[in-house]
């Protein structure tokens, strides 16, 4: 028999009560892989193979669970297939845990356990699950789980232990159905992983003559094959990197995107060592089933017909704008005129920074301007600086090398900055970065460079900027929160958004007829546009909007909400719409005088009427807040200015 024909050989290691496991369920699956199973794990487990293997034994994979296998498939020179719990064993560890106790913690290894979300519906069963990555992190989980009552635990064998320690009882997550899928894979790994050997002599000879560099790696990134041209390129030789993972060899050709279903990548320039080179990745197939990934690397002179991508990054999809200046809806002076500057702005690279309360759709403008200038075709990216504490917000906006901090990334990661390279980042909520990184911010809207977290080595951007903010920078800087010098930099081309209520009851109708005829076409009712839009629009009327769009859209979506999955013919009551719509409805009623007075016999003066609605809507607001004029015009969603001025014009 050809090593080609024989069984699969597994091994399977655990130091956990999972070993028992294994070892009833390996008799079972000896028609599949011949299975042997360690009381290892961890370097122990790498070192008894080790020796086991110098002695002639052979193994085509390695089978493990939880950190023990992911740690084995980071280290080891062989496959390594991570056990994952089936749903069936899912389950019946469940009714198992039931038995102990109605309040059960669900501790697995990395990710939730798929298909448990509606088991606590059968009774009063309380199950919370909670995903772990390192040893304290299981720890931390089973801690929490026990202070908040839960009595027991369901998880790998090392996370049973930790809830036994703990005082709690504890169930297996794994079973024999887990463990035999995995064997099955591993099986699979190992047919697949002797038929690339079978492959790799007829690799091997084919690219030794070939001037590109090129490298073949197995579904696990390991090397299988590295012709001379690439191994010079590297500085290696193939002794040295055979069956090591290419990510390790050299970062910076990592094939972990291709070989995880990812497209091909062709012609992507990258910089190796102090060289420039054109990489190319294309998955390797066979029967429909990928067998590992190809790489090619061509040098330096090929890279000249690329000039214009030799510092650009590959872009990811989702860097892009949506929206564009034609879709910002309004006909009143103050749109009509943020829409020709806003155009204006769009012909230049000059920074703007766009100003106005949130919800009044500054990062809409933002792409608007970007999908009218020159740069519309490359990327837009966009950061909400107030999301991030300071320390990620620096490394997301200028990236990091490798080891820069504890749990960068391996291989370093490229900043917000580089990936905008040629487009526009959009930096929103300017105001609320931190004061000591403003500095650094201030220095790469000078110089046009990006030096990443852990790097001495500049990188050249060619980025416009816009930034937003709904603070007034002025008084920031007055209380010293933000760099005057700062500010100058990003105030280029200012853009003041209004806030929705002094834009005019006109535009609030059209803004609410777009983006309920959206709402509608989401809940599949279109039909009801024009029903629900002549209930709502009275509604509208009166209310000051402190949350500018963003509430218009949330309360026209409830209004979606219901009218979809309605017969037409069923009426929807105005006690139902004033149910969705209960703050627009509340300014609806006190802007409307209680004894409305009788019919006039000379025209409306509509503009009148209006002003008259207001008046009693701020009197009566100014009033519940004990005349606090501050207080009220923080409840109306007005400046102060603007409160003063209305009740001047209102005593006059």
């Amino acid at each position: 028999m050809t090593a080609a024909d024989r069984r699969p050989i597994v091994w399977a290691f655990s130091t956990s009560r999972l070993r028992h496991v294994f070892e009833s369920v390996a008799p079972l699956m000896a028609d599949v892989a011949e299975v042997r199973v360690f009381d290892k794990g961890f370097e122990e487990a790498l070192q008894i193979a080790r020796e086991l293997r110098q002695a002639g034994e052979e193994v085509d994979a390695f089978v493990a669970a939880g950190t023990n296998g992911a740690y084995l498939r980071d280290h080891a020179d062989v496959p390594v297939v991570v056990v994952t719990a089936s749903t069936v064993d899912a389950l019946q560890a469940l009714v198992q845990a039931r038995k102990l106790s109605k309040r059960i913690g669900v501790v697995n290894f990395r990710r939730t356990v798929a298909g448990l979300e509606g088991v606590h519906l059968i009774d009063d069963t309380v199950i919370e699950q909670r995903p772990y990555v390192t040893p304290e992190e299981g720890q931390a989980a089973v801690d929490d789980l026990s202070a908040r009552g839960f009595k027991v635990i369901v998880g790998p064998g090392p996370i049973c232990s930790v809830a036994e320690r703990a005082g709690l009882r504890a169930v297996l997550l794994y079973g024999q159905d887990s463990l035999e899928e995995a064997i099955r894979q591993a099986a699979e790994v190992a047919r697949i992983a002797r038929a690339e050997v079978a492959r790799r002599t007829h690799l091997q000879a084919m690219f030794q003559h070939l001037e590109v560099g090129m490298v073949a790696v197995d579904t696990e990134e390991r090397i299988q094959a590295i012709n001379p041209a690439l191994q010079r390129l590297l500085g290696v030789t193939a002794a040295e990197v055979q069956g090591r993972r290419l990510s390790a060899v050299a970062p910076e050709l990592a094939l972990g995107p291709v070989l995880e279903g990812g497209p091909p990548e062709v012609e992507t320039v990258q910089r190796i060592g102090v060289s420039a080179a054109v990489v190319s990745r294309f998955p390797l197939h066979e029967h429909g089933v990928q067998l590992g990934a190809v790489l090619t690397c061509q040098p330096a002179p090929m890279i000249q017909r690329l000039e214009r991508g030799l510092r650009s990054t590959h872009r990811p999809p989702r860097f892009v704008a949506r929206y564009a200046l034609s879709g910002l809806v309004g006909d009143s002076p103050a749109m009509v005129r943020l829409r020709e500057l806003a155009g204006r702005y769009a012909r230049t690279d000059a920074t703007v920074l766009i100003t106005g309360e949130s919800g009044t759709g500054k990062e809409m403008v933002a792409q608007g301007i970007h999908g009218a200038s020159r740069r519309r075709d490359r990327p837009f990216v966009a950061v909400n600086c107030a999301a991030f504490p300071e320390t990620l917000l620096e490394a997301e906006l200028f990236g990091y090398e490798e080891g820069a901090f504890t749990g960068s990334r391996r291989g370093g990661r490229p900043g917000l900055f580089e990936a905008a390279h040629t487009g526009t980042l959009f930096l929103d909520e300017i105001g609320d970065v931190p004061v000591t990184l403003q500095t650094r911010l201030l220095r790469v809207l000078q110089e046009r460079q990006v030096l990443r977290l852990g790097s001495n080595d500049p990188t050249p951007v060619d980025v416009r900027v816009i930034a937003a903010t709904h603070r007034d920078l002025r008084q920031a800087i007055a209380r010293g929160e933000f760099r005057e010098d700062l500010y100058y930099r990003l105030d280029i081309l200012p853009l003041h958004l209004p806030p929705l209520r002094e834009r005019g009851e006109a535009d609030v109708e059209l803004i609410a007829s777009d983006l309920l005829k959206r709402a509608l076409l989401r809940h599949d009712a279109a039909d009801a546009h024009r029903r629900a839009l002549s209930m709502v629009l009275p509604r509208l009327r009166g209310h000051a909007w402190p949350g500018n769009v963003r509430e218009l859209e949330n309360v026209l979506e409830r209004v979606a909400v219901l009218f979809a999955d309605r017969d037409p013919r069923a009426r929807v009551t105005e006690e139902e719409l004033a149910a969705v719509m209960p703050e627009v409805s509340e300014s609806a009623r006190a802007a409307v005088p209680v004894d409305p007075p009788a019919p006039l016999a000379a025209p409306i003066d509509l503009r009148a009427a209006r002003a008259a609605q207001e008046r009693a809507l701020i009197e009566r607001t100014v009033a519940e807040c004990g005349g606090n004029q501050a207080e009220a015009a923080r409840r109306l969603g007005i400046g102060r200015t603007t409160l003063y001025r209305k009740l001047g014009r209102a005593r006059t």
